[in-house]
């Protein structure tokens, strides 16, 4: 009695530990599949630990959905940006950085109210193409106030422009990947 009891009680045990297989293996697959999309852009581990912190906040990951979030931490790092020229510009005194500053606030503008903003939009109706023109903008922006600073090493932006320009470059990449898997078959018509 004693061993059909402990039989019941593993059985109904391995019976209810396979419930829980289904997120672990979909965890799996979403690692997975962050890892086969990183491998493919140009910076794997910013790539890596950029996804890899938001991966379980998803119910879904996907390809489109990876794009989404590179986006969207594209947005929020660059309206971060904006808060933090906003801060620096009052305490510089030099009129040349001052400039720059003006010129990257402007740059930074345009990436989140302008080019994430309707990258974000393009990529909830799947109009990758869209989406990929304004990523490809937002990072000639962050380009454009990188090229102004004339000495990077003592200037407040220059970590944050190459994170955004990097961002963008791995966005891209990822809806590079999504237009490459939704472009028609194009076949030769037989006669």
């Amino acid at each position: 009695m004693l061993t059909s009891f402990s039989t019941i009680f593993l059985l109904h045990l391995g019976t209810s530990l396979v419930f829980f297989i289904p997120p672990i293996e979909s965890t799996l697959s979403h690692t997975s599949l962050l890892e086969q999309i990183c491998r493919q852009s140009p910076h794997y581990h910013l790539c890596v630990m950029t996804l890899r912190s938001s991966i379980h906040h998803r119910s879904k990951a996907d390809v489109a959905g990876f794009a989404r979030l590179t986006l969207e931490i594209a947005y929020a790092n660059a309206s971060v940006t904006i808060e933090n020229i906003r801060k620096v510009y009052v305490q510089i005194r030099d009129n040349e950085q001052k400039g720059v500053l003006e010129d990257c606030f402007a740059s930074y503008n345009r990436i989140v109210k302008v080019h994430l903003r309707e990258a974000l939009n393009a990529m909830g109706k799947s109009d990758y193409k869209v989406a990929r023109q304004r990523v490809y903008a937002a990072g000639i922006q962050a380009e454009s106030c990188n090229s102004k600073i004339k000495n990077p090493i003592n200037f407040p932006l220059r970590d944050t422009n190459r994170y955004m320009i990097n961002l963008c470059a791995i966005s891209l990449s990822i809806i590079d990947k999504l237009l490459q898997t939704n472009q028609p078959n194009l076949t030769p018509n037989s006669t």
